[in-house]
């Protein structure tokens, strides 16, 4: 083995990496993960839950350093007098917070509405992939998290309830715990250069209906944290990352996720077609099954069940060739939960691509030809009249994978 010009060793295969450049690949790879400085101020205000409320923060996120989530708090009071609630929806308290909109422009990729979630899908997403990173603290006591079957942490029984709900929302690909699944957050992180004030984030909240069924009209009041008036506290923060010169080296992208929501799969049939699928990256496909509530209020949604049993055999496929081939939901359920060290909860089924915890395992959508179909198919188990599906695509655009020619 002789040495070349350039340093490296050479050998009858051609140049040998040194022991130095490798130390010094690890060190580079260990600075791709950087500093991360805890979630800090963005908006603080009150919001009035006697009836529907619509809140567009009025000042863009403010981005002086790379993002890496945005953190939403609620603190509130219910009160439940006279009677115990008739129901509690599995979802309640998160169902308040009815959807998380952010949109912006976007240096490469334009107009761009990266999350627009329910509050529910937003609160249980990082449950699929790496446990329990949202809390819900009533009276005190901190809520199990959601399991099988789904039960809300509040009782609805008579008497006051003071709640503090945390939503953690990720700029980048969940795809387990650990150093790598940080190192991949590097590329997805919301970068200054990108979107500069362009990031504006929309909150639709719903009244006393969206957590359940009173016994009696009247019976089920929402006010200030800790008082039986004024109205709950909403704080927005955002968490930054420090990358150091590493964030030069980036090549960023952006992570979209979407929830769509189907209310037409009332009847049990093999093979339905769920949804078309958009042709871009997908490091997977999230549903979510069971009922829809009654009596709420107009604008209000939430599930009043919700169930593993509705779907089976959901997959995604091209062409009618299934991308991955699953034959059982309940088999593939407890392989993903296995794959990310995690319980998933009843109604939610991952149809992942990442269950080796590395984002460079996303399926390459955005190489498939213009004519072919890209779509999510299902058995429907079950009939009935109130049956809903949500679904969300976690796609990318851009990022650290190589540019692809349509097949």
């Amino acid at each position: 083995m002789a040495n070349g010009r350039d340093g490296m060793n050479t050998g009858p295969n051609g140049p040998q990496i040194t022991q130095d450049q490798v130390r010094a690949i690890l060190i580079a790879q260990s600075a791709a993960i950087g500093r991360f400085q805890a979630p800090e101020f963005w908006d603080a205000r009150t919001v009035a839950l006697a009836a529907p409320a619509q809140i567009q923060l009025p000042n863009p996120m403010p981005l002086n350093r790379p993002a890496e989530s945005i953190v939403i708090e609620l603190a509130l009071r219910v009160t439940v007098a006279n009677n115990n609630m008739a129901a509690v929806f599995p979802e309640a308290p998160q169902t308040l917070l009815q959807s998380i909109l952010l949109n912006g422009q976007h240096r490469l990729y334009g107009a761009q509405t990266p999350i627009d979630m329910s509050g529910a899908t937003a609160y249980q997403w990082p449950s699929l992939f790496q446990g329990p990173a949202n809390e819900t603290v009533i009276n005190g006591a901190i809520a199990a998290p959601a399991s099988r079957p789904f039960v809300s942490p509040f009782t609805g029984l008579v008497g006051t309830h003071d709640m503090r709900i945390t939503w953690n929302v990720p700029t980048g690909v969940m795809d387990g715990i650990g150093q790598s699944t940080k190192r991949d957050l590097a590329s997805f992180l919301y970068q200054p250069a990108d979107w500069g004030d362009t990031l504006r984030l929309q909150l639709r909240f719903g009244d006393a209906s969206a957590l359940g069924t009173p016994a009696a009209p009247g019976d089920v009041t929402i006010s200030a944290f800790g008082s039986a008036e004024g109205d709950p506290a909403l704080t927005v923060a955002v968490n930054y990352s420090i990358l150091g010169p590493f964030a030069n080296a980036l090549d960023t992208g952006l992570v979209l996720r979407t929830e769509q929501f189907f209310a037409q799969f009332i009847t049990a049939a093999n093979r339905q077609r769920i949804s078309q699928l958009q042709k871009n990256i997908t490091t997977g496909v999230v549903l979510k099954s069971g009922t829809a509530a009654a009596g709420l209020t107009a604008g209000v949604n939430a599930f009043a069940t919700l169930v593993d049993t509705q779907i089976d055999r959901t997959q995604i496929v091209v062409d009618n060739k299934p991308v991955k081939f699953n034959q059982s939901n309940p088999i593939n359920k407890a392989y993903v939960d296995r794959m990310f060290a995690v319980q998933s909860p009843d109604g939610y089924f991952n149809l992942t691509f990442v269950d080796g915890q590395n984002v460079s395992l996303a399926y390459r959508g955005d190489g498939l030809a213009g004519g072919s179909n890209f779509e999510v198919i299902s058995d429907i188990l079950t009939s009935g009249a109130t049956q809903n599906l949500t679904m969300v695509q976690e796609q990318i655009l851009g990022g650290p994978f190589p540019a692809l020619r349509p097949l």
